[in-house]
Formats: C-alpha cells, structure tokens, sequence
C-alpha cells in the first residue's frame, strides 16, 4: 500500500498586497477559533430531541442554538457535525435527513432528506462527516458514502463502503471508512476507497473488531476500536490502533480520541463498559515518541460523552452526562456540560450543553493580522 499523507493544516501563511522589495510581509493570514459547536443527540426513548450547543470563545454556552433560529427541532438523534467554510453541517440519524446551516446566523440554509439525495436503498441512518476538497462526505447505515457538492447540493459520487460504516479519514486522494459492522464482529473493515479511480479494498486484521472513528497523522492511519464483548458483556479490546500499510498495532486504550494533527497529539478516554466499572482514564499519546501520558485526572467528569480538540491553541473540551441524584448513575434525560482544558491539561471553564452530548466541531476562521 502506498504511504498515507499526512494531513495538517499550517498555523500561520505570509501574505502581501504590493510589489516592493520590503523584506517585511504586511499581513499574516492566521487561523483564530471563534468558538465550538455540540450536537446533542437528545432522548428518543423520552421524546427529547436533539439540539445545538454554541460555545463561545468570549462567553459562555448557547442552548437549543438552531431550534432558537429556526423554529423547529433538528430532531432525532442528530449524530455527527461539522464546520467547512461558512456553514454547518449536522447529520440527523433518525430523521434521515443532512441540516446544511450558516455558521454565524444558525439558520438553516437546507434541509436535505439523505434518503432522496443518495435512494431509499443507500440513504438510511446517516452517521458520520468529513469535509475536503469542496465536499462533504457523508457516512451511512445502509453501507455508503456520499460525495456532497457544497455549493448545490447534490451527490457527485455516491461509493459502497463495508458494513455499518461510522467515521472516515481522507489523504493523498484516499477515502478510508470505518466498517463498525455495527458491533457484530462478523465483518469490520476498513475501506480504501481511491476517489480518482474510484475503485475500493478492504482493510482487515484480528484487531480491527469494531472501528468507528479514523484519523491520519505523519503518513499513518489511526482507528478508533471499540473492541468486542466477552461472554458477561465487559467491553474488552478497546482502543486506539495504527495501521502502517502492513499491520494494525494498538498503540493505547481507549473509547474516545481526539485528534490534535498540529502537535501530533492523541487525547484519549478510556472508559470500556464492564459489570465492575474501573477509574476512567483520561491520556495523552504523543505520536513522535510513542508515548503516553496523563492529561487529566478526570474527577470534574462524571460520565463522559465526547472530546474534541482546538487544533489553534490546543485546548481540549471534554462533554459529560451529570449525575441523576435518585439513581446515582448518569442522567440521559437531563442537559450535560463541557469541561475546557488546557494544553497543559489546567481546568479553564465549564459550560452547560443539552441532552445527550454527542460530537463537536471547532469553528475557526481566518483572520488578517497587519
């Protein structure tokens, strides 16, 4: 297999307006963050539906943010978000349906039914989001991907991936799937998908039970593995692995990553389901040495839900589920919060979210600084 390119975006790019020789440049483009997007994935057992949080760098958090601007729900279980250029992009798992919004005025700018964008047969259940090259591509249950043209909307390639396809990756012109086989074990991959030729293969190792999440750093792809149960359903085999074009090696454990592609950095959380729960760990793995870390010690985190991380500055949001006062676990009916880190792994702010905290997207944008 050839070797995967790394994606990165570059921090700060030099930039002139005039012709003279001054050794000086008169402005720098740089990437600030404005602030975070959070899909809540609500209740559909209680009739709870999903919502956006807005985080803002200057504030605090903004709830139910699209139903305010909208006058209408996202619906059930939202499952995924992302920002690319000016808008947002949400996908709604139990609505079938893809909510294109601006990014600045949370209105929505189209609703699109996936079901009628890629066929009854390939649209059901969206999952997972990844934007490049002028597209949003777009995972789901029934086994595809479509390749969305952001400016109409429409599906450009629509391509079979494996078996209950979650998170994607995309490098040197490869789009890689995360095959979950939704938890069965009978058929995860991960498929190669080459976007000019348009052909695919099939990624498969003993250690690869359940991927759901992808991300390629330096010319290496990590998975994300939820791993498999054993015999008193303990969650056992999760983490995060490495797949170098021969072999799948696990690297830490885990059943959340994040991703900082800047620094090279993996954050991660460990919190395997087992019937005699054990601490949760909250790590760091530097992908230049190999090596792991503490981050946080994690007792302002009750039930994590999801992570993500500022590629800008390196701060880390972690959502959690509060605690149900009668019952002493976590409380799926009742709004959660995000703790904000940061690099150093120092508490710096707490936020209220909706129900159901599910995946974030760092909104950045550039800025001109003469």
């Amino acid at each position: 297999m050839a070797a995967i390119a790394a994606i990165s975006i570059p921090m700060l790019t030099s930039c002139s307006d005039d012709d003279n020789e001054n050794p000086v440049p008169p402005c720098i483009e740089t990437e600030i963050t404005e602030g975070v997007f959070l899909v809540n994935s609500g209740n559909s057992g209680n009739q709870i539906p999903g919502s956006l949080t807005y985080i803002s760098k200057d504030g605090g958090s903004t709830l139910n943010a699209f139903a305010t601007a909208n006058g209408r729900v996202l619906g059930n279980t939202p499952n995924d978000v992302i920002v690319y250029g000016s808008k947002l992009y949400i996908a709604v798992t139990g609505e079938n349906t893809l909510e294109v919004v601006d990014k600045t005025t949370m209105k929505s700018i189209k609703q699109i039914s996936t079901t009628e964008l890629m066929g009854e047969d390939k649209g059901k259940s969206p999952r997972r989001l990844l934007s490049d090259g002028g597209h949003v591509y777009l995972s789901t249950f029934d086994g595809y991907v479509a390749a969305i043209d952001t400016t109409n909307f429409a599906a450009t390639d629509i391509y079979q991936a494996g078996s209950y396809p979650e998170g994607m990756a995309i490098a040197d012109g490869v789009l890689y799937v995360a095959n979950s086989d939704y938890g069965n074990g009978e058929k995860p991959s991960i498929s190669r998908i080459d976007l000019k030729s348009k052909t695919s293969t099939e990624i498969k190792d003993d250690n690869i039970n359940n991927p759901t999440a992808l991300a390629v750093v330096d010319g290496t792809l990590y998975i994300l593995d939820y791993g498999s149960y054993d015999a008193s359903w303990n969650q056992v085999g999760a983490g995060v692995y490495k797949y170098d074009g021969n072999s799948v090696t696990k690297v830490t454990d885990a059943t959340m990553m994040a991703v900082d592609n800047n620094r090279a950095l993996i954050y991660t959380v460990n919190a395997p389901y087992s019937s005699t729960p054990e601490p949760v760990t909250y790590n760091q793995y530097d992908i230049k040495t190999g090596t792991t870390q503490t981050f946080i010690t994690g007792e302002d985190v009750f039930s994590p839900a999801a992570i993500t991380v500022d590629p800008t500055n390196g701060d880390v949001y972690i959502a959690s589920y509060n605690k149900n006062s009668d019952t002493g676990y976590a409380d799926y009916a009742e709004n959660g919060y995000v703790n904000r880190y940061t690099l150093e792994g120092i508490f710096a702010r707490k936020y209220e979210t909706g129900v159901g905290p599910t995946a974030f997207a760092v909104n950045i944008s550039n800025a001109n600084l003469r």
